[in-house]
């Protein structure tokens, strides 16, 4: 028996889409996070010569670890189950609830925002439905490149942005600011004599 969406009133969509753009916001943060630290790590790598040539377990590990994160929070944020809380099914039931857009955009806008995330993302998604979160007999999913990876970062950030603001009528930083300097490891030798 198939179950039936109960429709929300304004009032109770847009209390539910305050909490999950409030536990959204973490996952963003992270993952905007792990991207400029990882692209910092990157800029030490490059401008160091005995780096640039040099073959490492580590850096592999290194690079891995980041992709396949970064791709899984990617893919959390854009999850299509009913379950989940995501920021691709609260723009899908926004459609729904059009006197929240305030006038400030449009349905369109909304749905070439939805259409925009779902193409800057499933490259992403499916490289991890088929190789990361399971290992798929017959994987025909493409590795993702960095450049891929990023773009879809940066579309989640720009419309997570856009639509926390049109929702809770605040507009977020979500730019990354540090304490103490993430790369102050690196100062010093790690292994001693």
């Amino acid at each position: 028996m198939a179950t039936q969406s109960i429709r929300l009133s304004e009032k109770n969509f847009i209390e539910r889409a305050a909490c999950e753009l409030r536990e959204l916001m973490h996952e963003v943060r992270e993952l905007i996070t792990d991207h400029d630290i990882y692209w910092k790590v990157q800029r030490v790598i490059q401008s160091n010569p005995r780096l640039l040539v040099a073959r490492s377990a580590f850096f592999d590990t290194m690079n891995d670890s980041f992709a396949h994160s970064a791709a899984m929070r990617v893919r959390r944020i854009v999850d299509k189950d009913h379950r989940t809380i995501s920021l691709l099914r609260l723009l899908k039931n926004l459609v729904d609830y059009p006197g929240l857009l305030g006038g400030k955009i449009t349905r369109d806008d909304l749905e070439n925002d939805i259409r925009e995330l779902e193409e800057a993302t499933n490259k992403i998604k499916t490289y991890v439905d088929k190789s990361v979160a399971h290992h798929d007999r017959n994987s025909i999913a493409d590795t993702p490149l960095n450049r891929e990876l990023s773009r879809s970062i940066k579309t989640i950030e720009r419309l997570f942005r856009r639509y926390f603001n049109l929702l809770m009528g605040v507009d977020i930083d979500l730019s990354v600011n540090y304490l103490e300097d993430p790369l102050a490891i690196f100062r010093y030798s790690w292994i001693t004599p």
